[in-house]
């Protein structure tokens, strides 16, 4: 055992030089060497200027096969590597495109080996714009005592499209606003986000929201008919008919709300005869006023839903 500790520390700095060196010679071997390697490329439309078409590409990405040395595959950066698709001509319809590797801009000694797939067909539609308004989602409440209105007079931006998917699309939200944030009034820049399931861009990206912020008030509507929605609502009976609300909003326009600018109403679609309790639905005031908060529902249905038709027609049978 001591004869072997006496081998491996004698004439240890030597040792360490030749390790060193095998070393060296390794990594220059393996840096010489020729390598195949995979790697996903994104494809894109390039940018255009004109905005009168609107380009789809069938696929998203392509897997291009590079061969090289490894010291020259080691100058490759995959993150900025990506197919742009020039637009050809602006006019629309389909095109098959072939994808060129001297897009890449590779180093000299790297190869592209292939190409999957190596052609891509793009579809260009017209393209159509128009002015939509921008919805603000929200969450969470103010601080107690003070209310709010958020976007008012609503905040619009140019959305831009297909015409098929711009006609669809009649508003645009942005990013949530958080009202436990709202600490005075002012404005608030917030993130326009375009719709999903299409191929959208809008202008700006960013709006100035103008959010407004006073002292609470509330007010209590008694005798608020309640609305029966059914196929036939003449079959149901309620009781009682008249709700209940208390409802919070800015105490500069409290005022101004009319008990017609609420409903109150029930659902009883899919209910076979019987009894239920269930509680009214209140609908969202006006739109300006789509933040304010209903404080109280103090309303309780009960509904017996009479089969008069069945009955009808069995006392009918019975007469026979």
């Amino acid at each position: 055992m001591s004869q072997l500790l006496g081998f491996l520390t004698r004439d240890i700095s030597l040792k360490i030089v030749a390790l060193f060196i095998a070393g060296f010679f390794w990594v220059i071997a393996v840096l010489d060497r020729t390598y195949d390697v995979r790697i996903v490329v994104p494809v894109a439309a390039a940018t255009s200027d004109t905005r009168r078409v609107i380009p789809d590409i069938d696929v998203k990405n392509a897997v291009v096969t590079l061969e090289g040395r490894g010291r020259d595959l080691l100058g490759v950066k995959p993150r900025q590597l990506a197919f742009r698709v020039e637009i050809p001509d602006g006019k629309v319809g389909t095109r098959q495109l072939q994808l060129s590797p001297a897009a890449l801009k590779l180093p000299p000694d790297v190869r592209v080996r292939a190409l999957d797939p190596d052609n891509v067909e793009l579809k260009l539609s017209a393209a159509a714009n128009r002015m939509v308004g921008v919805q603000v989602p929200t969450r969470g409440q103010p601080a107690s005592g003070t209310a709010l209105s958020v976007n008012e007079p609503p905040a619009q931006v140019r959305l831009s499209g297909t015409e098929e998917d711009v006609r669809l699309t009649a508003a645009v939200t942005t990013e949530t606003l958080d009202l436990a944030t709202v600490t005075e009034p002012g404005h608030r820049r917030l993130k326009v986000i375009p719709p999903e399931g299409g191929r959208y861009s809008v202008d700006p990206e960013s709006v100035d929201v103008v959010i407004a912020l006073e002292k609470e008030g509330a007010r209590i509507f008694l005798g608020l008919p309640v609305k029966v929605v059914a196929p036939d609502p003449g079959r149901v009976e309620i009781d009682p008919t008249e709700a209940q609300i208390a409802v919070a909003g800015p105490a500069s326009r409290i005022g101004s709300l009319k008990q017609s600018d609420i409903t109150a109403q029930i659902k009883v679609s899919g209910l076979g005869p019987g009894d239920y309790q269930l509680a009214a639905e209140i609908s969202p005031i006006t739109e300006s006023m789509k933040y304010w908060t209903v404080l109280d529902v103090t309303l309780s249905i009960l509904i017996p839903c009479h089969p008069e038709r069945s009955e009808d027609s069995s006392a009918s049978n019975a007469s026979e």
